[in-house]
């Protein structure tokens, strides 16, 4: 049967490029100090670039404590409690840590590749915590965090 249009295969690199680009789609920014969205002068919300959409997607995903919300999933946040009930601060690091790469990995639009590079700073009453994460795309991004004990 002979059609009428046609037909081809995409070469390999578009096809990438396309997933690339669904993958990091823009959004709403958030402020995350006042718990708002930013808003223009008509009050419409502003919207960021796809890698901003990301670097606030992780760091919320950051802030949030795992099952402490019945609206997300198993997969959402971060579990700060289990860590901090461990007997001493390397073991309550390492366990951050552990909880931080999964959760950012677990990203349902699959836009984090790697996390690497944490630090963590303690103070009396919050662990500061910074990470760096590589994009699908090849970009990169410095997060940081405080969670408050």
């Amino acid at each position: 049967m002979q059609q009428l249009f046609p037909v081809f295969d995409m070469p390999e690199t578009l096809v990438e490029q396309v997933r690339t680009q669904q993958r990091y789609l823009p959004a709403p920014l958030f402020n995350l100090e006042t718990g708002e969205f930013v808003l223009n002068g008509k009050r419409q919300p502003i919207y960021g670039s796809g890698h901003d959409a990301w670097v606030l997607w992780c760091t919320k995903m950051i802030l949030t404590q795992r099952w402490a919300h019945l609206a997300y999933g198993d997969d959402i946040g971060v579990e700060f409690e289990q860590a901090f009930a461990q007997p001493d601060r390397l073991a309550q690091e390492s366990a951050v840590e552990r909880s931080i790469t999964e959760a950012l990995l677990a990203d349902p639009a699959g836009r984090t590749k790697q996390v690497n590079n944490m630090y963590f700073r303690w103070q009396a009453d919050s662990l500061h915590i910074t990470c760096q994460v590589q994009g699908h795309d090849g970009n990169s991004a410095s997060i940081d965090a405080e969670i408050r004990r």
